[in-house]
């Protein structure tokens, strides 16, 4: 079925951007799912419609129509945004994301029924630029994250014809297909991505959770994970929001799995954890809703934003003291001066590093004038920018860029 969206006059925009914030997902940057049964039309793909148009899609049908998104099967991703940063509050899980998750008949004798696992991330706008950058982003420890493959990578093969089931392989050497059943004749291969022979997809791949508990094939029940994953839970639990469906904040880490206090949250990526399939009912694959602020002062179809919430300056401060370079390895490896970490001290304004050697230090405004042009001498050293705007620069190390945000 298609659907339509009614198209608002200029007047009836500009009241509505005067509103309040709002806990919903205010943008969807990336649609990207993996091959899968719903691909195709959990949003409906039409003709001619191009990357743009399907993050659009999917945009409408999970804010606007409060439909929801197959990812697909693992890896495949949306990345979302809001027009406020969701705060991180000590004790309260932070971010609400709905899926279609549901619990098992009484038969059953697992925990669980239908739950397929995505894996979550968050980022920071660490440089303001609106938009999540690759290196911002830090991932949502979750229950299954010491029973997972860490550095997981995941190759689909686009098939000759329609039709026929979908290859992929994997970097521990395991191989499969996502095969096609009878209720999903459309193409599984996203058709705005036709033109590629391949998808490759990276991450941790979760355990299985799908057990067949009659033994024929006949029924799957998919468990439910601890806590920390998107659509791994039911929605509501005794008709509020369910707290299983919850991410806290404070379960995020680094690249190094090192805990991180994070100030608050601007955009969120989720993808399908779980590489598996199920017989009849197909593979495990993440479907997505509304991803919201769980901070309100009203829950279900219109909740409202608590905008008394606000972010702990100390905490932001100390999250950019040690991130203000992003989520990159423990170090910045530079040439001649290997473990050299380069970053700002919000409360002097210095821009602190350690070298082992002399060198060169620069540093660029945005628009690319230098600012700054001197050498330093092997050990400590600062270079003042207390008396710099707040803004973006470009501190250069011996000819390696580090990007620093000064507020």
């Amino acid at each position: 079925m298609k659907k339509f969206y009614i198209a608002f006059p200029a007047m009836a925009m500009a009241a509505l951007a005067m509103q309040a914030a709002s806990p919903v997902h205010s943008t969807v940057f990336e649609y990207v799912p993996a091959p899968g049964q719903f691909v195709n039309t959990l949003p409906e793909w039409e003709e001619g419609d191009d990357a743009a148009a399907m993050a659009t899609k999917a945009y409408n049908y999970t804010a606007i129509d409060g439909s929801m998104i197959s990812l697909g099967a693992y890896g495949g991703y949306v990345v979302v945004g809001f027009d406020h940063t969701i705060v991180n509050v000590d004790g309260i899980r932070d971010i609400y994301i709905e899926g279609n998750s549901f619990q098992a008949g009484t038969v059953s004798t697992q925990p669980g029924g239908s739950s397929e696992p995505g894996v979550v991330l968050v980022a920071y706008d660490i440089n303001g630029n609106g938009t999540p950058d690759d290196n911002e982003w830090f991932e949502i420890r979750g229950s299954e994250y010491d029973n997972s493959s860490l550095d997981y990578e995941c190759t689909y093969y686009r098939p000759s014809a329609d039709g026929d089931a979908i290859r992929w392989t994997d970097n521990k050497g395991n191989e499969g297909y996502v095969n096609r059943n009878q209720f999903h004749p459309q193409s599984y291969w996203p058709q705005w991505l036709r033109d590629n022979e391949t998808l490759t997809f990276r991450g941790i791949r979760l355990p299985d959770n799908g057990v067949d508990e009659s033994g024929d094939g006949s029924y799957f029940v998919l468990s439910q994970f601890d806590y920390g994953y998107a659509d791994n839970a039911p929605n509501l639990a005794n008709g509020s929001w369910n707290d299983d469906a919850k991410i806290d904040i404070d379960w995020a880490i680094d690249l190094n799995g090192n805990s991180v206090k994070m100030p608050g949250v601007d955009f969120v990526k989720i993808y399908t954890g779980v590489n598996q399939a199920n017989g009849w009912i197909g593979e495990n694959s993440a479907e997505v809703c509304r991803v919201l602020d769980a901070h309100v002062t009203r829950e279900g179809s219109s909740p409202v934003l608590d905008e008394t919430v606000q972010i702990d300056q100390s905490v932001l401060d100390a999250f950019l003291a040690a991130y203000g370079n992003g989520n990159t390895t423990a170090v910045n490896e530079i040439a001649g001066n290997s473990n050299l970490r380069v970053y700002l001290d919000p409360s002097t304004g210095q821009v602190n590093f350690n070298a082992p050697q002399g060198g060169t230090a620069q540093v660029y405004n945005q628009g690319g004038m230098m600012l700054y042009n001197s050498t330093f001498a092997p050990g400590s050293n600062s270079i003042d920018l207390s008396g710099y705007p707040a803004g973006l620069y470009l501190v250069r190390i011996d000819g390696n860029t580090t990007k620093i945000l000064k507020r």
